[in-house]
């Protein structure tokens, strides 16, 4: 695999707006928090009264919130770099549309003649990555791909696999969601995939779990080939090494159980990067603190990295399960990790599933710049990349 490289990359998420500020303080986050953005009281419904809410300029109960997450993510990139006309844009998102459905039910119930197109664009996932295109006047292929939580991993796949082949040499990538309302809280109640126990809580490789909490958040990357690279004089903060996906339907919510998958892809990853296992500085957990969910990962885990003494850690008890973004965002935090050459711990373990070390419960300095990412998401979709920082 030729190098594809990471030029830049913004977030937003629960612990702020910068995400070298982000990762330095995430040792003092608060973790989850009592939801303000619709009211609990009109909804006793849902039993899931915490999650991790954006701050700041988004806290008004906004239902374009995913949208403007998206413009202020697109011009804080544009302010840095000019961008080649023929850049892709390869932006989506899983919940961005759910509190305008919910608005455009309540005016078709309420026999309401006209609803707002342009809120109806604005929310639609199918044409986010459009609407970014024409706000920075890029002329490349507008999509994204849907992939429950691994969608953006699976987005950058087809950025890097887009660039391989010569059809792109630029992209912006990434997702977004804002799925803290509480018809979609509701949505994930039914699943039994969420949290409840005590309005519900985030705490992955945890025996406590019960489940995972939303996170508002989302990133956007700047990633293109060596030539691009050269020819407008940009310093890459990262190279991609290797990215692989594909999917094994064990059932529609849990993942191989046999773990045979998730190995394969690993191998995959390995074979394509050139690296071996001791080569790993940390494995960046998709870990979302569901009871099964976690099990298999660490499963996964500890026989692709028998005897090498490397940590896994989860960010998700730090900023929650930012759902279709959370590979990418997850990852944004992974290459801050080796920037800085320490990994943050494990939010809040405190009774570890194993007694496995690697579980770590502290800071980590790291010996190295190379890591792995692991996104498993529901439908068996996987996607594991294998990123060095410069």
């Amino acid at each position: 695999m030729k190098p594809i490289y990471i030029v830049d990359y913004v977030v937003r998420d629960t612990l702020g707006v910068d995400v070298c500020t982000n990762y330095e303080n995430m040792g003092s986050a608060p973790g989850a928090q009592q939801l303000t953005r619709y009211s609990l009281e009109e909804n006793p419904q849902v039993l899931c009264t915490n999650g991790f809410q954006l701050p700041g300029g988004y806290a008004a109960n906004n239902s374009n919130i995913g949208f403007k997450m998206a413009v202020d993510m697109c011009d804080e990139l544009a302010t840095r770099y000019d961008f080649p006309k023929d850049t892709a844009v390869i932006l989506g998102s899983f919940a961005l549309t759910h509190a305008i459905k919910d608005e455009f039910q309540a005016a078709f119930n309420s026999h309401q003649r006209r609803f707002s197109p342009t809120k109806l664009f604005m929310g639609n996932h199918d044409l986010l990555s459009s609407l970014i295109a024409g706000r920075l006047k890029l002329e490349g292929i507008s999509t994204s791909l849907n992939a429950a939580c691994s969608s953006s991993m699976y987005n950058l796949y087809m950025a890097c696999l887009m660039i391989q082949n010569g059809d792109i040499q630029s992209a912006l990538v990434g997702n977004v969601d804002a799925p803290l309302w509480p018809s979609f809280q509701y949505y994930w109640q039914c699943t039994g995939a969420i949290s409840t126990r005590n309005g519900g809580s985030s705490i992955p490789f945890d025996k406590k779990r019960d489940g995972f909490l939303q996170g508002e958040g989302g990133t956007l990357w700047y990633v293109c080939d060596e030539e691009t690279l050269l020819k407008y004089n940009l310093t890459p903060k990262a190279v991609i090494k290797s990215i692989t996906a594909g999917a094994k339907v064990y059932t529609i919510t849990a993942h191989d159980k046999t773990c045979e998958h998730q190995l394969m892809m690993i191998d995959r990853a390995f074979k394509q990067s050139g690296t071996k296992p001791s080569d790993i500085a940390f494995f960046n957990a998709h870990a979302t603190s569901t009871a099964v969910g976690d099990d298999i990962e660490f499963d996964v885990f500890t026989r692709a990295f028998d005897d090498i003494d490397l940590p896994i850690v989860s960010f998700k008890g730090y900023i929650g399960h930012t759902m279709s973004a959370s590979g990418m965002v997850e990852t944004a935090y992974g290459l801050e990790a080796v920037r800085n050459s320490y990994i943050q711990p494990n939010f809040g373990l405190t009774e570890p599933l194993s007694d496995d070390p690697r579980l770590i419960t502290e800071k980590k300095t790291l010996s190295s710049r190379t890591f792995m990412k692991a996104s498993f998401g529901f439908g068996g979709r996987t996607s594991i990349a294998i990123i060095e920082g410069l």
